[in-house]
């Protein structure tokens, strides 16, 4: 398995370093690379092959084997191994000492709390895609969920722009903006493969 971090993570961290927080930093990459572990667990414990794991700024992104060809309940379980790892993680952290303790569970809540929002690509937003495959095989939401992902990104970007000049803020959600299109450019072919596989699994 290949393991890298995305160019604009280390910017982001680079910057947090230069400001004297280098505590933070550790902390930061600490608990994100914990929250992977989480994805990696799962995939192993599903009987997912991993090709790729890359750090992003709002979590990681990980590539499979294969990956079409994974049924709901894989990639569900998959996308459940980062949140469950997050929680596990703050449980730990109550355990350590306070001046390790807090900050920690303040970034592992953090990073929980951002990626369980129900918006693709977020591990929110993938539970909630592959539960509603796994409960009712309709591959009509998919795109519909898509365009409700691009118009939140969108919002939350102008809001942290212009409203609350929240600049780290905006350009994450530029990222995910960018994730989420690269999706939908994608759509068309995930739909007619994933048809293909539901009807060989139904």
């Amino acid at each position: 398995m290949r393991m890298t971090i995305q160019p604009l993570f280390l910017v982001m961290l680079l910057c947090i370093a230069l400001s004297g927080h280098v505590a933070t930093y550790s902390l930061i990459l600490l608990s994100l690379l914990f929250h992977e572990f989480g994805h990696l667990a799962a995939a192993k414990c599903a009987g997912v092959r991993v090709r790729s794991c890359e750090i992003m700024p709002y979590g990681g992104e990980i590539t499979f084997m294969n990956e079409y060809e994974l049924t709901s309940k894989q990639s569900l379980i998959v996308a459940l191994g980062g949140p469950v790892a997050s929680l596990v993680g703050i449980l730990i952290a109550f355990f350590l000492p306070e001046p390790i303790a807090k900050p920690l569970i303040h970034y592992q809540s953090i990073i929980l709390f951002v990626n369980c929002l129900p918006f693709w690509p977020l591990d929110g937003g993938r539970i909630f895609y592959y539960t509603m495959l796994v409960l009712k095989p309709n591959l009509k939401i998919y795109a519909s969920f898509l365009s409700l992902s691009l118009c939140f990104f969108t919002i939350i970007f102008l809001l942290a722009l212009f409203l609350f000049e929240q600049y780290v803020l905006a350009l994450l959600s530029v990222f995910l903006l960018i994730q989420v299109a690269k999706e939908w450019r994608l759509r068309k072919y995930r739909a007619a493969y994933e048809k293909i596989v539901l009807n060989r699994l139904t």
